[in-house]
């Protein structure tokens, strides 16, 4: 979870699903790894492209921002454990998770969590 801290102090724009976005709703879970919707745009794409350069075990294997129209997610080791960016995610639910979604405190930043429901829904879609 202090990987999504760290995106968001970066200002990189998402929303927290998965096991991390349960735990920090109280729901007893193990959390493997940080999985973030991402916002679409090129602004944020370039933010988050940055973010994870200075967090990567191997920043040289981060493709470049435009690419990220058309890779379904990024997955990146950091000091702070794997981060798993859905961009296809992103461009498919942003407004919808947006909606629902709450900001949490993370190490003092505040991450935009989504909905327990709808962290529920694509962990039995995409995990089970």
């Amino acid at each position: 979870m202090l990987a999504a801290a760290v995106l968001r102090a970066e200002d990189v724009s998402f929303v927290l699903v998965g096991s991390a976005a349960l735990w920090l709703r109280g729901e007893p879970v193990a959390i493997g790894d940080a999985d973030a919707v991402i916002e679409p745009g090129d602004r944020n794409a370039r933010r988050l492209r940055a973010a994870l350069a200075r967090m990567a075990y191997r920043p040289q294997e981060i493709p470049e921002a435009r690419s990220f129209v058309r890779v379904p997610l990024v997955s990146v080791i950091t000091s702070y454990g794997q981060v798993d960016c859905l961009l296809e995610r992103g461009r498919a639910d942003w407004q919808r998770l947006g909606e629902a979604a709450t900001v949490i405190a993370v190490a003092d930043v505040g991450v935009l969590v989504a909905d327990a429901a709808d962290a529920w829904a694509l962990r039995r879609q995409f995990k089970e």
